[in-house]
């Protein structure tokens, strides 16, 4: 080995060594990135992932207002009558088989799935007087909301009445006893209003199903409601508390249960009838059909509650006479509310609720069907044939009937579920449930 030469093993050791660590730290490196891609991949998925989920849930939140701005519609169109350009009820009374689409569009009710059913379930839901044509469906109406790219979407709207069978299901006083809650029943009440709306926003849609119901303004258990003691004068007054048709010629309801002609706050002996007078007041359980009441009425409940929907309004003492016009019909009920003293006479009509804050005479060849409300004490009287005060429906007076108050002559005291459930359709409806179908 020649002088100056200098091998050192170390240096190569150490450069070998030097080597593998950086290879080591290229490795190592690589990994990191990877998990680092493998991370930020990850986030890019469950960020896209996130946000097509909340995108979703929005859209079908939007469908469910979509749903529920369609139910709001129906409640409305179905809630006042008087507005003639928004009202989609039935001319008349409510009968089974009536129903109406609110669409879009006209055709879109036939994106309803189960309107194919109209066709089969015996009844007229078009309002032709035929049952189960082919294809028989509910007619459509056109929404009232202004079209335009942000409006909530609902096809379609069905606003039906709800039926058991090929009967109206009503929503009132199912056994005759103001003092328990209503319920639904064939008989008493407005009917029960069923609608269901479908609602779209992009790709989602939501249908809901909702109940409304029209709370009772007052439940009438029989034809006449005595606050008071009464007398009766003469042989000719008739208080029947037999169910009778709401129109001329008034022909007992066929099976209808009979209530009670007369119900009175104090005992059944403050009706002061004759024997010879029993056979014109008959009812639930006969001639002379007297009960105590077990309940009693909130006046000033009522006139304040009645004051909110009042359609006439008058201050007393006054007269309604021939030249009064009619307020209200069966089909078309008002509340009439008088404020002070009331004489009815002449030809005069009216159907709904009338409420005297005061006292009220009736006589000649006028007739009400509904409900008759007074604070005060009641005269009911007549003579001929043209000349008899009928009430149809029934009668509610905190006085007496006859002695300040009196029932004489010819006037006329008829039981009509017909006419008191359309005064009862007079209030507004109320959302009882509601279901995501």
């Amino acid at each position: 080995m020649a002088q100056g030469d200098d091998i050192r093993p170390e240096a190569g050791i150490a450069s070998d060594l030097g080597g593998r660590e950086r290879g080591n730290a290229m490795v190592v490196a690589l990994l990191v990135l990877m998990v680092m891609t493998s991370v930020g991949v990850a986030y890019v998925a469950v960020t896209k992932s996130e946000k097509q989920i909340a995108g979703n849930s929005m859209t079908a939140t939007q469908a469910m207002y979509a749903a529920e701005a369609g139910i709001a519609e129906g409640l409305h169109r179905m809630a006042f009558p008087a507005e003639s350009t928004n009202y989609i009820g039935p001319a008349g009374l409510p009968t089974a088989g009536w129903g109406k689409y609110i669409v879009l569009a006209s055709g879109a009710s036939l994106l309803d799935t189960d309107g194919a059913a109209l066709a089969t379930d015996g009844l007229d839901n078009d309002g032709d007087t035929f049952v189960d044509e082919s294809g028989e469906r509910y007619p459509e109406v056109l929404t009232k909301q202004a079209i335009s790219p942000d409006a909530l979407r609902y096809p379609f709207v069905r606003v039906e009445y709800k039926t058991q069978g090929t009967k109206l299901l009503r929503y009132g006083d199912a056994d005759d006893d103001p003092t328990t809650p209503p319920a639904e029943n064939l008989n008493k009440g407005a009917p029960v209003l069923r609608i269901t709306a479908s609602g779209r926003r992009g790709n989602a849609a939501k249908t809901l199903e909702a109940e409304a119901v029209r709370f009772p303004l007052v439940d009438v258990a029989s034809a006449v409601w005595a606050g008071g003691p009464t007398k009766f004068n003469g042989n000719a007054f008739l208080i029947d508390g037999h169910d009778h048709a709401a129109t001329a010629p008034h022909d007992t309801v066929a099976g209808a249960p009979p209530v009670p002609a007369i119900m009175t706050a104090g005992p059944a002996s403050d009706m002061d009838l004759s024997t010879n007078q029993l056979d014109n007041v008959t009812g639930e359980g006969g001639d002379g059909s007297v009960q105590q009441s077990t309940f009693t009425y909130d006046f000033v409940q009522l006139w304040n509650q009645l004051s909110t929907m009042v359609d006439f309004k008058d201050t007393g003492p006054l007269t309604y006479g021939s030249s009064t016009p009619p307020h209200g019909t069966l089909a078309d009920p008002k509340v009439t509310l008088v404020d002070g003293g009331l004489t009815v006479n002449g030809t005069w009509t009216g159907a709904g609720i009338l409420m005297v804050n005061g006292n009220l005479a009736m006589g000649g060849g006028c007739v009400f069907r509904g409900i008759v409300i007074a604070t005060g004490d009641v005269k009911l009287t007549g003579g001929g044939p043209a000349d008899v005060a009928r009430i149809v429906g029934g009668i509610i007076y905190q006085g007496s009937l006859v002695d300040g108050s009196s029932t004489s002559g010819s006037g006329r005291v008829f039981y009509s579920s017909e006419a008191v459930n359309s005064a009862l359709t007079l209030n507004r409806y109320t959302l009882a449930w509601w279901r995501e179908r």
